[in-house]
């Protein structure tokens, strides 16, 4: 095992968190190949399952505070990496510990910000990454949802926060696939980002039949800024959206701030939906050069939106529903989480002399 690993786990087995049931029952041949994979990097781990309604949270924490676990490590989508962090956070020695990533998810925003690709095929790398041991910071947004001046939800997130056309759009996801379940067959064709693409044009598409536009003010670091007919804004942490877009390529994950991403219309839907695709050799910037103007992202520490208008719009955090509200606040904590990832990931001048990773 290399010294990289050993100078987290202090004598104590990993946590390899995940859900066997996943992916039609694929993911458990997965968890044993990652399994096989890790006792060949002499990590030794346990394993511990995910369970339903939020538990997964409450088995992660236990692992560390009674258990003694010092690195956890997951397997799955977007979603267990997000309950896996919150049972992180929710420990009493969550400064000491660092968190591993085997992603299996679709849109793989986390792993892909960070150089991992998702599936079995990516398996050795992303075991090689974790026995390794390198380390960066990564901010953790804290969300209260209010409605009429009540509090209707409060929550963490690691990755993105938006309101309007996408949560719209994974929602309808989420129906589909429902339906595309019950019928034999489809499900092997219309599935994954395919089904959330269906969504999101279904959606898109009705922008012009039903108005789903909504204004916005928002207060970000104390300046207020005003939007109108907003189809979409998303609060961004980690560089990738939706698996395959960059919004702000200068952001990073532990730079202390998120950044507020308006999409002000069809034509500004449509120039990020082109410009920020990162397989794409013409950007946002290119087509600006070219008179297509977009709006820019805002970074800031502290957002406090406030939706104006008889409708409110959908809602999601890392990929979930959550509830709609007339006001969101967002607080960033810096650098509150500790993420293993491919060396060439780390900031030289955060590691000392021996290249040990230095804590913040």
């Amino acid at each position: 095992m290399t010294l990289g690993i050993e100078q987290w786990m202090q004598g104590k087995p990993a946590v390899l968190v995940a859900n066997p049931t996943a992916q039609s029952g694929k993911a458990a041949d997965w968890i044993r190949h990652a399994r096989a994979l890790l006792e060949a990097a002499q990590v030794s781990h346990r394993f511990v399952p995910t369970e339903p309604e939020g538990a997964t949270v409450d088995r992660v924490r236990e692992a560390i505070d009674d258990g003694g676990a010092r690195v956890v490590i997951y397997m799955g989508g977007d979603g267990t990496f997000a309950e896996v962090a919150k049972g992180v956070l929710a420990s009493s020695h969550s400064k000491q510990v660092v968190m591993g990533m085997l992603p299996t998810g679709t849109a793989n925003d986390q792993g892909k910000s960070f150089g991992l690709y998702a599936g079995p095929a990516a398996l050795e790398r992303n075991v090689r990454v974790v026995a390794e041991g390198w380390t960066v910071g990564c901010d953790v947004g804290r969300l209260v949802i209010e409605r009429g001046l009540k509090e209707v939800h409060r929550d963490l997130f690691f990755d993105s926060f938006s309101v309007g056309l996408g949560a719209a759009s994974l929602a309808t996801r989420n129906r589909d696939r429902e339906l595309v379940g019950r019928i034999p067959g489809l499900g092997l064709i219309y599935r994954n980002q395919l089904v959330y693409l269906g969504a999101v044009a279904r959606r898109f598409a009705e922008s012009y039949v039903v108005d789903i536009k909504f204004d916005l003010d928002a207060v970000i670091d104390g300046v207020v800024h005003h939007y109108e007919s907003l189809l979409d804004v998303i609060i961004k942490n980690t560089k990738i959206f939706g698996g395959e877009w960059i919004f702000d390529a200068q952001s990073e994950s532990d730079d202390g701030k998120f950044e507020l991403v308006p999409v002000t219309g069809r034509r500004d839907f449509t120039t990020k939906l082109l410009g920020a695709f990162r397989h794409n050799p013409v950007g946002v910037d290119d087509l600006e050069r070219l008179g297509i103007e977009h709006a820019p992202p805002v970074g800031g520490t502290r957002m406090e939106l406030t939706v104006r208008g008889d409708m409110l719009p959908a809602a999601q955090i890392d990929g979930e529903e959550i509830p709609a509200g007339d006001r969101y606040i967002v607080e960033v904590q810096a650098r509150c989480l500790r993420l293993i990832v491919p060396r060439e990931h780390v900031d030289p001048s955060s590691t000392d002399l021996s290249g040990r990773v230095v804590m913040p």
